[in-house]
């Protein structure tokens, strides 16, 4: 039985309009620093956005986060978190951005075993409804895979694209919580929305996230579970250049050429 001491709720739910501006120019500014350097992902619009928002509802909590992302690692660092340049006065100091990469296997799989071996670590991954579906790496998952009690937890993010047909949700939704997550889709459209409206959607959804894993955390010290539970998984449905398969289908020149241009809505 791990200390779910750190896995607790908290009261205070949504960032300053001051706040959410600094978070929309340090993600921005975050992807074009990435662009010149050495690992391709966080120069990914999606990626780099999913890291901003969980390492905010992480480092409100002191939750351990660690980011798996695809490609090798190489010997190159991935610098600071994005709230070691947002919140300057923290007690604990600029942090680095711990980050595992996962090479050419699957990144939820390996999300899942790091979950496995840290009962205290917040593994996040990023991938898309064909890497999860992928048959070779599909029973590998499976959110059952994670006992609450014992483990560390999963948030995955997927990607799914901004005018995907009714039918396709519902099956994604369907084939996600067969395998054992509570899926929560929201729209990341900066063309229709105001980019302070933006993240401050994506910030409150992750305050629920978390409250509902610190509850499963809870009820499972408590043995109050009937059932194992379903973990959230955010689908983020986003302009088609924000989709992570490019990554994976691209040649390696493509994906560390600096000059290549970058788009944000």
């Amino acid at each position: 039985m791990i200390d779910v001491s750190a896995w607790v709720a908290h009261a205070t739910r949504e960032p300053s309009e001051e706040f959410l501006r600094a978070l929309d120019r340090r993600w921005r500014d975050g992807i074009a620093v990435a662009a010149e350097g050495p690992c391709p992902p966080l120069a990914d619009p999606l990626h780099s956005f999913v890291i901003a928002h969980v390492d905010r509802a992480a480092h409100k909590r002191r939750w351990h986060l660690v980011v798996v992302l695809p490609g090798d690692a190489g010997t190159h660092g991935h610098g600071f978190t994005p709230m070691s340049d947002l919140i300057t006065g923290d007690i604990f100091g600029p942090q680095s951005l711990d980050v595992v990469h996962c090479g050419t296997t699957s990144t939820l799989a390996t999300a899942m075993e790091l979950a496995k071996s840290d009962p205290h670590v917040l593994a996040v991954p990023v991938l898309t409804e064909r890497q999860f579906a992928d048959i070779d790496v599909f029973d590998a998952h499976s959110a059952s895979l994670l006992r609450p009690e014992y483990h560390g937890v999963v948030l995955p993010f997927m990607y799914a694209p901004l005018a995907e047909p009714f039918e396709e949700t519902e099956e994604r939704e369907d084939l996600l919580r067969a395998s054992g997550f509570g899926t929560y889709t929201i729209d990341v459209d900066f063309t229709e929305h105001e980019p302070a409206d933006v993240h401050r959607n994506v910030a409150v959804l992750l305050e629920d996230l978390c409250d509902e894993i610190s509850s499963n955390k809870a009820d499972a010290a408590a043995r109050v579970l009937l059932s194992a539970p379903l973990w959230p998984l955010v689908t983020v449905r986003a302009p088609d250049t924000w989709d992570p398969d490019r990554h994976l289908s691209a040649s390696a020149a493509a994906l560390t050429d600096a000059s290549a241009p970058r788009e944000l809505p």
